[in-house]
């Protein structure tokens, strides 16, 4: 490779920098620069570039050039150069360089040209790169500062979050101060890393920080302990190995002083140095803020607490002027000694008709009816004799109209105790007095409607209590009330208060106030109809009743009373208990006959059974014994229903006793009876696929197919099947009993449960076979449901799980 472009670079590297410089110093930033701040690093850079074009194979320019383009874009940055100018810098070295090189007539090899358009197309990349890296770790560090500021309400709060961000930024820093000058003194404003007390004090001169003042230029220590002009009391307790100190100056003058110092290194990167001296900056522009601010709010509160005094003074005037002529009622002032007027109010000269000029100097008692006049000088007496005096007298104004005034005197006293002056106020109540006949009229018309109310209760035939809101107080009642609670109305402050009465729930347990109909309706606005209780009268008996309670609203909605009304209903609970003991007997003796029945029943059965197994018995006489074992079965049949009857309402439920088996087999079996009692009828079991083991009372179950099968055949088409459909749901089990024909009657739909009832006439029995499948469902803790329409013909419905979940209770099978 040549080496002629290396030499020109070496012996004309100053006219290239000359050259370099002329152009460069077009740009803004570089204007203001010295010499050798100008040139930085670049002749290194050229020295670097001219020794890889003499080696036989040059080294990568990123490994020629080492950190020289990194300083180099780390000082532009801190000089105020943007990324184009810094890019521009080193197009113009490039183009000097060339231009330079051609003039002389040389020519270089190819190489080396490449070799020169490498190296400086490298440190462009690299400085370019170094450049955005740490501008953007300052521009980091700056919005953490100004978010800190915006949330900082003064200096003394911002300083230790800006310390905090510049030690969070820069790894190696473990200590960061902030001393404030104070004439020859450097006090600690804020410390972060570092244990000082807020208060130390150094001075210019001693010391890191106290040279950085004396200087008022950056200071760097690169070991502290070895470093004897730097060492200072507050950097020798820390343990520091490195620290950096800048002044903090504006427009020349000292405000203090930034520190950091670093533990475990005694060395700063240049972009840690750069980003330190720009943070001492803003430092700087807050504590110049800061003080300005202190300056300008001490001489502000200066000045407003002189104006306060002056104003203070001028406004309590202006405030008792302005009350004294804008005052609603009318006030005045008069002299002692003769009770002259000696200023009004515009109020008291509206009030009596005349001007403000024409009253004052008058006597008072001009204002007066001459009615009036006569109980002034006694009034004045009275109200000099204590503090205030209020009295009522009649006023006369200009075009000798009378009105009505209240008045209220008050006496001034000097320092001796002597009235000196009385001021009055005067308040024309025409109004009042209009608005309180109005509500004297008022109250005679309410009263009268209390006692066209109170004579209509009176005949009602049920018990009304009228009570306020939200007190509570028993305002009125009639005399059925006093008679179903037994004692005498008397108005009471609030419902508990009211007679001895006492109330019960039907399960027994007693009423508390707040759950007291009336209560409800009064305290949450409830409104209570038909409730049933039970109260107990002051004598003792007990009696039933139905409540019911509403609140009495206004216009907006607010509660102002309630009304409670009681409906005595005990003869017709007693009528209903004798009904109830009544059916209960007719059942008990039901139970009886139907056990009775059985014996004399199942002697004629056994008796039949042997005249038919008889071969003598002729035909005609087999086909008398065949149709008394029919009727016998039947009357069978109609025993136990009655007997399951008996057991269901008055055993507790019929008996259920659960054990493992198929649902399946006990369908089945239950069809096939109803397919051999019924063998000219089609009966179908479809059994979808699925698990129907569970625990079942078999033979009961075998009873619910039996009569819903018998039900559906009795009333269905004697052409048309009936059909059984078995599912499985998971935890339960579903039986569906279907059968074609006319609809089961709306009406008799929820009824058709009941003992004794039947859906249509037809059809011999007692009606008690869907009783007991219900009953027998229940007892299974299961649901029975029916659908019946013309199109579709009538489906029971039942569904069983496969468990049972304990003893049925009262409502699963016991009595409907």
């Amino acid at each position: 490779m040549s080496h002629q472009l290396a030499d020109f670079l070496r012996t004309h590297r100053d006219a290239i920098l000359e050259a370099w410089e002329a152009e460069v110093r077009e740009l803004p930033a570089a204007r203001v620069l010295s010499q050798v701040a100008l040139r930085d690093h670049l002749p290194l850079l050229l020295e670097a570039i001219a020794d890889m074009m003499v080696q036989s194979a040059p080294p990568p320019a990123e490994d020629a050039l080492g950190s020289v383009p990194d300083v180099h874009a780390l000082e532009r940055l801190g000089e105020g150069f943007d990324l184009r100018q810094v890019v521009t810098e080193y197009r113009l070295l490039r183009r000097c360089v060339l231009r330079l090189w051609a003039a002389r007539g040389l020519e270089g090899s190819p190489e080396a040209t490449a070799v020169f358009h490498d190296a400086v197309d490298e440190a462009v990349t690299a400085s370019v790169t170094r450049y955005m890296r740490a501008r953007d770790r300052t521009f980091q560090a700056l919005d953490s500062i100004s978010a800190a500021a915006i949330g900082s309400p003064d200096v003394s709060s911002f300083l230790p979050q800006l310390l905090q961000v510049l030690q969070e930024t820069v790894p190696v820093v473990d200590v960061v101060a902030v001393l404030v000058c104070e004439g020859d003194l450097l006090r600690v404003e804020s410390a972060v890393g570092v244990e000082v007390k807020k208060d130390w004090r150094g001075r210019v001169g001693e010391g890191l920080s106290g040279a950085v003042a004396a200087t008022r230029q950056p200071v760097l220590v690169h070991e502290q302990a070895t470093d004897a002009r730097r060492i200072s009391p507050l950097l020798q307790a820390q343990g520091l190995r490195a620290a950096y100190g800048v002044p903090l100056l504006l427009d020349g003058a000292l405000l203090g002083v930034a520190l950091m110092g670093s533990r475990t290194s005694q060395e700063f990167s240049s972009e840690d140095l750069l980003l330190f001296r720009t943070m001492a900056a803003r430092t700087t522009s807050m504590l110049a803020r800061a003080q300005a601010h202190a300056r300008e709010q001490q001489a502000r509160a200066e000045a407003e607490q002189s104006l306060a005094r002056l104003r203070a003074s001028e406004e309590r005037r202006k405030r008792w002027e302005e009350i004294f002529t804008h005052l609603g009622v009318g006030v005045v002032l008069t002299r002692v000694q003769d009770g002259v007027l000696e200023d009004v109010n515009p109020a008291f000269a509206r009030m009596h008709g005349f001007t403000r000029e024409e009253l004052v100097g008058r006597p008072l008692q001009d204002t007066f009816a001459p009615e009036s006049r006569g109980t002034l000088s006694r009034h004045m007496g009275v109200a000099d004799s204590k503090t205030h005096h209020e009295y009522e007298s009649m006023h006369l104004r200009k075009d000798g109209t009378r009105f009505p005034v209240l008045t209220h005197v008050t006496s001034f006293r000097d320092e001796s105790g002597q009235v000196v002056q009385r001021a009055g106020a005067f308040m024309d109540i025409t109004q009042r007095r209009v608005a309180e006949a109005e509500r004297q009229r008022l109250l005679s018309g309410i009263e009268a409607e209390r006692a066209r109310l109170a004579a209509v209760l009176e005949q009602l035939p049920v018990g009304v209590l009228l009570a306020e809101a939200s007190s509570g107080r028993l305002m009125l009642s009639n005399r059925h009330m006093e008679r179903l609670l037994g004692t005498v109305f008397t108005p009471e402050e609030d419902l508990r208060a009211y007679g001895a009465s006492v109330g019960y729930h039907l399960d027994g347990r007693p009423y508390l106030d707040g759950e007291w109909p009336l209560a409800r309706s009064l305290l949450r606005g409830e409104v209570v109809e038909g409730e049933e209780l039970d109260i107990q009268r002051e004598e003792g008996a007990r009696a039933s009743v139905l409540a019911s309670s509403a609140p009495i609203r206004g216009r907006e909605g607010t509660i102002l009373a309630g009304v409670l009304t009681l409906v005595d209903v005990t003869p017709l609970r007693r009528a209903e208990a004798a009904a109830r003991q009544a059916a209960e007997f007719g059942e008990k003796l039901i139970g009886i006959v139907s056990h009775d029945l059985r014996n004399p029943l199942n002697a004629i059965h056994l008796s039949v059974t042997q005249l038919l197994h008889s071969e003598q018995l002729p035909p005609r006489e087999q086909r008398a014994a065949a149709r008394i074992s029919k009727a016998g079965d039947r009357m069978k049949r109609m025993i136990e229903e009655l007997l399951d009857f008996t057991r269901g309402r008055l055993g507790g439920g019929i008996p259920i006793h659960r054990k493992p088996g198929d649902l399946r087999a006990v369908v089945r079996q239950g069809v096939e009876e109803l397919e051999a009692a019924w063998p000219d009828r089609q009966v179908l079991l479809h059994v979808e696929p699925g698990r129907y083991e569970g625990e079942w009372d078999a033979g009961r179950f075998v009873q619910v197919v039996s009569n819903l099968g018998s039900n559906a055949l009795q009333y269905s088409p004697p052409g048309s099947p009936v059909t059984f459909r078995l599912k499985d749901e998971g935890a339960a089990v579903v039986l569906e009993v279907h059968n074609l024909g006319l609809p089961i009657p709306p009406e008799a739909l929820p009824h058709l449960f009941d003992p004794f009832r039947r859906a249509a006439s037809e059809g011999g029995g007692l009606g008690l076979g869907l009783y007991i499948v219900e009953q027998v469902v229940k007892g299974h803790q299961g649901g029975l449901s029916v659908t019946s329409t013309a199109p579709e013909g009538t489906t029971f419905r039942l569904s069983v799980p496969r468990e049972g979940a304990g003893p049925p209770g009262p409502e699963a099978a016991g009595p409907r």
